[in-house]
């Protein structure tokens, strides 16, 4: 296939381990804050505007990416991406880990996670909120004390089992105790925003940075298709500019009868770690064939594809298989080296 140019492809009791995240089913394709729509379309074959002024975004793609605003990150999942201050915690849902009453924070969950909040002995659930039920199921059901403002992005399909979430909750905007809550889906992902009283305003920040669109801001397409052809000659380290892992879960689903994988996430490298990483991956030895589940395995997405950026233009991939140690150079498997490993598994972006 060659070397490409970027334009070239275009509850509240006991649950079982069923169960999924705190915030959750309505469709939606814009964030009103203050009544101002907040959605910005980034594609592929052509940067769409930039986010609000406020947010510092830019639709200008330079070596393949969309950079933040100054002290922000970006956080990606799918079909959307939104920045966050770097100071912002990453935390974990899964047994109620986010629910400690501290600093403002960033979480993610998936269809696949076990994320739950209330399930664990030491996360202590809450009475039901003296308001309508809806708005009782839209907020944790965790004790008040232990609420943070948080951003949680989650892929939009997530299922809930038992109590929790139900009655659904559309998209919207919730309000209990001077604490506000904002749902808002688009396509495959949802973002939801629970906000402390006071901090309005870095929230407001927040959500004017939502982007969207087929190409994520650090260069990653929402969906792949894995085994395709990707024989780009290995050219070395020369030329190159930056990287990008790009995350994939490893459950496919149909799309018009392709098998696609969606974006869990993504992890940007500047131009020295990209080299490094270039250079290990064209230099691993040949496997005859893809090599059987290695040791240890890694509670990370499991399928990447690297994007190397070029000076020239020019974006170089290898499709990753972390779980067999595994890389496809060259139109060949081979061997990942553990200190590649290491570096690959590391949680792209949270």
């Amino acid at each position: 296939m060659g070397e490409q140019t970027e334009d070239a492809r275009g509850s509240r009791g006991p649950r079982t381990p069923r169960g999924r995240v705190v915030l959750g089913a309505a469709a939606a394709v814009v964030a009103l804050v203050g009544g101002m729509v907040l959605a910005v379309e980034l594609t592929a074959s052509e940067p769409g505007p930039g986010a609000p002024a406020a947010a510092g975004a830019t639709a200008e793609r330079v070596d393949g990416a969309i950079a933040p605003r100054d002290g922000w990150r970006w956080i990606e999942r799918g079909s959307v991406a939104v920045q966050v201050p770097e100071e912002w915690e990453s935390v974990s849902l899964t047994c109620g880990g986010a629910w400690d009453g501290g600093a403002p924070a960033v979480a993610s969950a998936g269809r696949g996670d076990y994320a739950v909040t209330a399930d664990c002995m030491t996360t202590p659930g809450r009475d039901p909120l003296a308001s309508d039920p809806v708005t009782d199921a839209a907020f944790p059901p965790v004790a008040e004390d232990l609420w943070r403002t948080i951003l949680i992005v989650e892929d939009a399909n997530i299922e809930y089992d038992g109590s929790y979430g139900e009655p659904p909750v559309p998209d919207g905007t919730y309000a209990y105790d001077g604490w506000t809550l904002t749902r808002a889906t688009f396509g495959d992902a949802r973002v939801n925003l629970l906000v402390r009283p006071g901090d309005e305003a870095a929230a407001s920040a927040v959500l004017a940075t939502v982007a969207t669109g087929d190409l994520s801001p650090s260069g990653c397409r929402r969906s792949e298709e894995f085994g395709q052809d990707r024989d780009q000659p290995a050219t070395g380290p020369d030329g190159v500019a930056a990287a990008t892992t790009c995350g994939y879960y490893v459950f496919s689903e149909d799309r018009g009868g392709r098998e696609v994988h969606a974006m869990q996430s993504a992890r940007r490298l500047g131009q020295a770690a990209a080299v490094d990483l270039a250079e290990a991956l064209e230099e691993a030895p040949p496997r005859a064939t893809l090599p059987e589940v290695c040791e240890p395995q890694f509670a990370v997405p499991v399928l990447q594809v690297v994007r190397v950026f070029q000076t020239d233009g020019r974006v170089r991939e290898h499709e990753v298989d972390v779980a067999r140690c595994a890389v496809e150079v060259d139109g060949t498997w081979r061997a990942l080296t553990d200190d590649v490993l290491s570096s690959l598994a590391q949680d792209p972006g949270w």
